[in-house]
C-alpha cells in the first residue's frame, strides 16, 4: 500500500474516532442518560504490512495458511483493536479469513487464511500475498 493511501486513511479513520470518542453519546435505552468515553488523544494508532512476496506463511491443513503478525513494536499495554485486509498480485480476491483476527494480545495477532484449493505458504508467496494491518489502542 503505498504512503498515500495509507496517509488517507489513517487521516479518515483519525476523524471517525474523533467523532466517536470525543463526544458524548446519548443512548437510547431510558435508564442510561449518556456514556462515558474516553477522549482521542488517548488512543494510538499504529500499521504494518507483512513483506509482500516473502510473508512468513505457515501450512494448516491442505487448504489453509496462516501468519503470526508481530506489532510490540507499537508498544501497545493493552490488546487493540486490529484491522487487516489481504494485498497481492493475484487470486487474493478469492480467499476468506483475512480479516478475522486470532490470538490478539498486545503484541501481535494471527490470521489463517483459507481457498478452495490446495494453498501453501509457496503459492501464497508466488502471487505476493500479504497482510496489512493496522491497530488501535493504548
Amino acid at each position: 500500500m503505498n504512503i498515500k493511501k495509507m496517509l488517507g486513511m489513517l487521516i479518515a479513520l483519525c476523524a471517525v474516532l474523533c467523532i466517536t470518542l470525543a463526544l458524548p453519546v446519548n443512548a437510547v435505552a431510558s435508564e442510561l442518560e449518556s456514556i462515558p468515553l474516553l477522549a482521542a488523544t488517548e488512543y494510538k494508532i499504529a500499521s504494518g504490512s507483512t513483506t509482500p512476496c516473502e510473508t512468513l506463511w505457515v501450512d494448516y491443513g491442505q487448504k489453509g495458511i496462516y501468519v503470526d503478525i508481530d506489532t510490540g513494536e507499537a508498544g501497545f499495554t493493552e490488546t487493540p483493536l486490529y484491522f487487516t485486509s489481504i494485498d497481492g498480485k493475484s487470486n487474493h480476491w478469492t480467499t476468506m479469513g483475512a480479516t478475522s483476527i486470532y490470538k490478539a494480545s498486545p503484541t501481535g495477532f494471527r490470521v489463517y487464511i483459507y481457498k478452495n484449493v490446495d494453498l501453501t505458504p509457496d503459492y501464497a508467496n508466488e502471487r505476493c500475498w500479504h497482510i496489512n494491518w493496522m491497530a488501535i489502542g493504548k
